[in-house]
């Protein structure tokens, strides 16, 4: 196990390092400059040329790209030109309301697929399976920006049941239970539209993944045998249908957090979806490549994580020479 999670590790750092480059050549090979909107009309060619010299941004592209490496495996992403802070120091203030919001989003995903795709892969082919199948093509179909309005207009316009921006009501001092329920109904809407195509996703993958199953040999012939259904389902059934949903879960976590910034924008949810956004309006290169570099490591860790969970549940993975 400790030799296949090694080698695992192995094959992330130069996978980090190759990452690591590409997002600072396709950042800094961009036309134009990052100050290109904070100087002023009256800026002379010579004092922006200073401006870049100072920054670093007239030194070859190898020399910038070694610089920034360095820093940042020191855990040092450099500085917000917008807003004059670390970059590191962003991302943790946003990292709160994006986990909270991908957090609920999976929550709410496998609460609902895992047991609607394990119903509709025992009874294949009827009418819940052809209505369910019908409807999670709409969901994977439909835009995220148009299923945000579709539930803005319907939760909060027509109904008035649910806010439509921000964490918490704006000049609202609730505290304690009132606080919590406050941030519960702002979470509601953008972790729904985060979690309704997942839904359908996750759903037809583990529907497909049982009803290859119930076709094998071992589960006919404990049916066969008059063992009740819920014995066959959970010890036999579940166990071996989840064992490709561990990837596939894992894989959910950074596609939560790189689809955010969509549903944050939207919803003006102050989360890291939103501050890239910002980001990409300002042309704040440091504020993007960090935040790029940041979800390559949380892609990387997660299918670490992957790997490692799908060996602990199937042998035949870490035994593999």
């Amino acid at each position: 196990m400790l030799r296949h999670l090694l080698r695992r590790v192995l094959i992330a750092i130069p996978v980090l390092f190759g990452i690591s480059l590409v997002v600072y050549l396709l950042v800094n090979l961009q036309p134009g400059d990052p100050f290109v909107g904070m100087v002023g009309p009256e800026t002379t060619p010579a004092e922006k040329a200073e401006l870049l010299r100072r920054y670093g941004y007239d030194d070859p592209l190898v020399v910038q790209y070694l610089r920034w490496l360095t820093r940042a495996l020191a855990g040092d992403l450099g500085y917000s030109l917008q807003q004059g802070r670390p970059v590191t120091a962003l991302i943790g203030e946003r990292l709160g309301n994006t986990g909270l919001l991908a957090g609920a989003a999976l929550v709410l995903t496998l609460v609902v697929a895992l047991p609607l795709g394990l119903f509709v892969g025992l009874r294949r082919n009827g009418g819940v399976d052809l209505a369910v199948s019908v409807l999670s093509f709409v969901l994977v179909s439909v835009p995220a920006f148009f299923l945000s309005m579709l539930l803005i207009k319907v939760f909060a316009v027509d109904l008035r049941l649910l806010p439509t921006a921000g964490v918490t009501t704006i000049g609202a001092d609730y505290h304690g239970f009132a606080h919590l329920r406050d941030v519960a109904l702002h979470l509601v809407l953008p972790a729904s539209v985060l979690a309704l195509g997942n839904i359908a996703v996750l759903n037809r993958y583990l529907r497909a993944s049982v009803s290859e199953l119930v076709d094998q040999d071992f589960i006919r012939a404990l049916f066969g045998r008059g063992i009740p259904r819920r014995r066959v389902i959970a010890p036999h059934l579940l166990r071996n249908a989840a064992r490709p949903l561990i990837t596939i879960v894992s894989l959910e976590i950074p596609a939560l957090l790189s689809s955010a910034l969509l549903t944050e924008t939207i919803f003006n949810w102050p989360g890291i979806g939103r501050l890239s956004f910002e980001a990409v309006q300002g042309r704040d290169y440091p504020l993007l490549m960090g935040i790029v570099l940041f979800l390559a490591v949380v892609t990387l860790a997660c299918n670490l994580l992957a790997d490692v969970l799908y060996a602990l549940v199937d042998p035949r993975v870490r035994l593999a020479p």
